[in-house]
């Protein structure tokens, strides 16, 4: 009794405070208010990270390439005339910080890091959500409800998006990593935006070569037939959706994964797609960084 009353005092006096996820730091209950980032209050991401480590992220708020989402205009997309990829938006700079970060989620196996990393990409589902709705000159429509995109395409049968899926790993990296980084990440989006998530892609080989350790060049070539379509999950796909599908002249499928270097693997993973379709697709991405 003595015991249990002082353990029961100390927690009055000392409150127990959750550790930061990335730096063990006693996380401030306090929300944040930032209004240069007037979204960043509506993640919460002070329940997993102190204010310095919140305040480390390199978010990518400001686009100047439509298409890939860089923060420059970015000579590569100058030069691509056509691209299976239709865009992609990033949620943060890929910095020394950042890298750190992915670091530990992707090779030293945090998991833990796939509910805040998912969180993170939320504001980059919304942009990319936005440009859908342009896509189909739904701007006006949107603007008159008031509601973020994602939440406005949700309740539609015509444009909304159909899939979400994520850049799969070969069967010996999802050995050696134990998950997958990227469908970690697409579960959160799937969970946070109503948006059904299967498995349409497949690895068809394993690269011996990192694609973190090769040259632009050498990750385009090596990009190239690595992947396909998973027929079993497309044709899940579309049993289970099959009524709603048949009514579509167009699907939209959004792809997840970890980092934008140059393209290679997403716009791989696009062609994969669109060769496995029954019909025309519009195939977008998010990542959660951009190099």
């Amino acid at each position: 009794m003595f015991n249990g009353g002082w353990r029961s005092l100390l927690n009055v006096l000392l409150p127990y405070s959750t550790p930061c996820i990335i730096c063990s730091t006693p996380i401030s209950a306090h929300p944040i208010n930032d209004n240069s980032l007037p979204w960043l209050s509506q993640l919460k991401l002070e329940k997993d990270l102190c204010r310095q480590c919140i305040h480390e992220i390199s978010w990518l708020d400001k686009v100047l390439c439509r298409r890939c989402g860089r923060s420059i205009r970015c000579p590569d997309c100058q030069h691509k005339l056509q691209s299976a990829l239709w865009v992609n938006r990033s949620a943060v700079r890929y910095n020394e910080q950042m890298k750190q970060w992915l670091h530990r989620y992707k090779f030293q196996g945090d998991e833990r890091l796939s509910i805040l990393f998912g969180k993170m990409l939320l504001p980059a589902v919304e942009q990319v959500s936005l440009q859908l709705i342009n896509r189909y000159g739904l701007e006006e429509s949107w603007r008159k409800s008031r509601k973020l995109p994602t939440a406005w395409l949700q309740h539609s049968t015509t444009y909304g998006w159909d899939a979400v899926t994520a850049v799969p790993l070969s069967v010996q990296r999802l050995q050696e990593r134990g998950f997958n980084q990227a469908e970690r990440l697409a579960s959160v989006i799937s969970t946070h935006c109503f948006i059904p998530y299967y498995n349409l892609l497949s690895r068809t080989h394993h690269s011996l070569v990192r694609h973190s350790h090769q040259g632009r060049q050498a990750r385009v070539m090596d990009s190239k037939e690595q992947y396909s379509g998973n027929i079993k999950q497309w044709h899940q796909w579309l049993n289970e959706n099959g009524t709603a599908i048949s009514k579509r002249e167009t699907l939209n499928i959004l792809i997840v994964d970890d980092v934008y270097t140059t393209g290679s693997t997403l716009n791989a993973c696009a062609e994969a797609l669109l060769r496995v379709s029954p019909l025309p697709l519009v195939v977008a991405s998010v990542t959660w960084a951009r190099s």
